[in-house]
């Protein structure tokens, strides 16, 4: 009886050990995923435009975690002068796999704004600490492809001594890679 109750144990052990390792390594979760599309950003609370592109690099630790580094430039023209924003943050992301076809993700981001001069009134171009924090769906369209259908992100800056409240919506491929099997 001891004997049984032990072998049931130990089956048990190696069902969940089996089960955890299948769920983070299963095929159809890529070590990474590389994403470049167009952005649109909102600037501060001037409600400025502008316009440009997102472009990530994310590694995937298992199937809900990872990490990634987003570079983003946006070009446009604030009280009649041309401007550019450049972001660039990393952070972890958290993903939800559980349907193969739609992976929604989220990520919160930490890194710089640089803004150009006339960017928000400021006199010299200058670099700010950023937080990122936003989220987003990726759609599958083959395995090792995916079209992000939206990526929306808050990004507060802090210029001439006030918090900016930014906003940035993306969309664009997603090429992944290094399937685990």
């Amino acid at each position: 009886m001891r004997r049984a109750q032990s072998l049931m144990l130990m089956a048990a052990l190696i069902a969940a050990a089996a089960g955890a390792r299948a769920q983070d390594g299963a095929p159809g979760t890529p070590r990474g995923e590389l994403f470049g599309g167009y952005s649109y950003f909102r600037a501060g609370d001037a409600g400025t435009g502008l316009n440009g592109g997102d472009f990530s690099i994310a590694e995937n630790v298992n199937r809900w975690f990872g990490g990634a580094l987003d570079l983003s430039s946006h070009h446009g023209s604030f009280a009649g002068s041309g401007v550019n924003v450049t972001t660039i943050a990393y952070g972890p992301v958290f993903s939800y796999r559980r349907d193969p076809r739609f992976t929604p993700f989220f990520h919160v981001l930490l890194g710089a704004v640089r803004g150009s001069s006339g960017y928000l009134g400021i006199s010299l171009p200058d670099t700010e600490f950023a937080i990122t924090g936003g989220g987003g769906v990726d759609v599958k369209l083959g395995k090792h492809l995916a079209v992000r259908v939206i990526q929306a992100d808050y990004i507060s800056s802090h210029f001439l001594s006030k918090t900016q409240n930014n906003f940035r919506l993306s969309a664009g491929l997603v090429f992944r890679f290094g399937f685990r099997r």
